[in-house]
């Protein structure tokens, strides 16, 4: 009996254990801010990768990214019924500066950054769900 006991305690010990030949579980790339898309991505996928990120990034592009996401998102939630929820919500959209103010400052750092393809591609992609 002592010797299936000792069995089992040293099995549960080496499951607990991260074994050296193993590597550790990865995070998904939206919550790490992982690197930027290297090609033009769709705007479902940039939806995708920023959904569950709390903060903006700290690079422009993807902090603009980021917050047109945010925007989009709020907006679908927007009930225009004057509720508290729709207070809340225009408070956001205000903090994020979203509609005519994000679009101007997309199409500024498309401007500035032209000579960088994929930065502009992404923009790109971003003015259009802006609706540009």
């Amino acid at each position: 009996m002592s010797r299936i006991v000792a069995l089992g305690l040293t099995a549960l010990t080496l499951a607990a254990c991260n074994p050296a030949d193993q590597a550790p579980p990865t995070t998904p790339p939206a919550a790490t801010g992982a690197a930027p898309p290297s090609a033009p991505v769709s705007w479902e996928a940039t939806q995708e990768r920023y959904r569950q990120v709390e903060a903006a990034p700290s690079d422009p592009v993807e902090a603009l990214e980021w917050r047109a996401v945010q925007c989009d998102h709020y907006s679908s939630e927007f009930g225009g019924d004057g509720s508290e929820r729709d207070q809340w919500l225009n408070a956001q959209m205000d903090r994020l500066e979203c509609g005519d103010g994000l679009a101007a400052e997309a199409r500024a750092m498309r401007d500035a950054r032209s000579g960088e393809p994929v930065v502009v591609a992404r923009l790109t992609t971003v003015l259009a769900a802006l609706g540009e």
